[in-house]
């Protein structure tokens, strides 16, 4: 785990950075990941009061947005980082949004997506990375333009 700053990063994700970035990803198998937020959103956003997602079984693309997430100061797009199909949502957001604040990385997840082959799609991705180097400038960056 890495901290920077005030907000966390578990090490055994994968991280999407660049516009609009801040979502985590989490292997499953070869073909099957779990998407959320990071802890920068979580507590950027405020108080989430509401998620939306796209319905199961929707076929859907690289940058698509898939959902949103809104707070009382902060809409946010939930984009796609593969091209795949959402085979999983997180009933729990929708009586408990704040899941997305409280435990981002746990209960908060928002869905998973199955995808063709998850080695080659993080190839294909410069801005997924791991926690490390990438992932602080990153961060720090963003911090930077608050």
């Amino acid at each position: 785990m890495i901290n920077i700053e005030q907000y966390i990063f578990p090490d055994n994700l994968l991280y999407v950075t660049g516009d609009p970035g801040h979502l985590w990803i989490k292997k499953i198998s070869d073909t099957e990941v779990i998407l959320g937020v990071d802890d920068y959103v979580s507590k950027k956003a405020g108080d989430i009061e509401y998620v939306r997602t796209m319905k199961l079984q929707k076929r859907v693309k690289k940058n698509q947005v898939i959902g949103t997430y809104e707070s009382g100061k902060w809409i946010g797009q939930l984009k796609s980082p593969f091209d795949g199909v959402i085979l999983e949502k997180n009933e729990k957001l929708k009586d408990e949004p704040n899941l997305l604040n409280t435990d981002p990385y746990g209960e908060g997840w928002i869905l998973t997506l199955k995808i063709k082959n998850f080695d080659a799609s993080i190839a294909e991705n410069e801005n997924i990375v791991p926690v490390g180097e990438k992932l602080e400038e990153y961060i720090r960056w963003r911090i930077s333009q608050e």
